[in-house]
């Protein structure tokens, strides 16, 4: 069985959009989150870090998120193969690979640092293929002056020797991310 949001034991919807999930009260739209640790600025259900996947591969994934989000890069990149590669896989110049964990990490921190600290995506669903590929279907959402960006992306990890070794964020309309993180 597959995480669904809200569906797993323990879990409650969270709210979409720019506010904080409700147990988080630390930032906003009109306090965005400054970050002082390396994270992946990624939203799941309470309960998400106790959700035990049954597919072997869905476990390594959850762990993964699990340790991004929380800072705990050390422990994330246990379930990352060392070469691990990062694709953002846009049209135009916003299409980009990051090659390794410190390329990663630098490519969230900038997100975050173009959307002024308003940059989050929040797990939809986490779907095991009874192999080596785990799909994460995200809403990734982001504020920057006049500008909003809300829309559906999947991200694929495709996992060998039981590692993490690539991750392809699709957005769902490229036009629109590459326009939003445009100057």
């Amino acid at each position: 069985m597959s995480y669904t949001r809200g569906h797993a034991p323990e879990m409650v919807p969270a709210r979409l959009g720019l506010e904080p999930a409700p147990h988080r009260q630390d930032a906003s739209p009109e306090r965005p989150m400054v970050p002082t640790v390396v994270r992946w600025p990624i939203d799941v259900d309470p309960g998400f870090e106790r959700y035990h996947p049954q597919d072997p591969w869905e476990a390594v994934v959850r762990d993964s998120i699990v340790a991004y989000r929380e800072g705990r890069t050390d422990v994330a990149r246990w379930a990352w193969a060392t070469d691990i590669v990062w694709q953002v896989a846009a049209n135009g110049s916003f299409s980009e690979e990051h090659h390794g964990g410190e390329r990663i990490f630098a490519y969230h921190t900038r997100l975050v640092r173009l959307a002024e600290g308003r940059f989050r995506q929040i797990l939809v669903a986490l779907e095991a293929s009874g192999g080596p590929l785990i799909e994460a279907h995200v809403r990734t959402v982001a504020q920057h002056a006049d500008r909003r960006l809300d829309m559906p992306s999947l991200i694929v990890f495709e996992l060998a020797g039981s590692r993490i070794r690539r991750v392809t964020e699709m957005p769902g309309n490229h036009a629109e991310w590459e326009r939003f993180w445009a100057d």
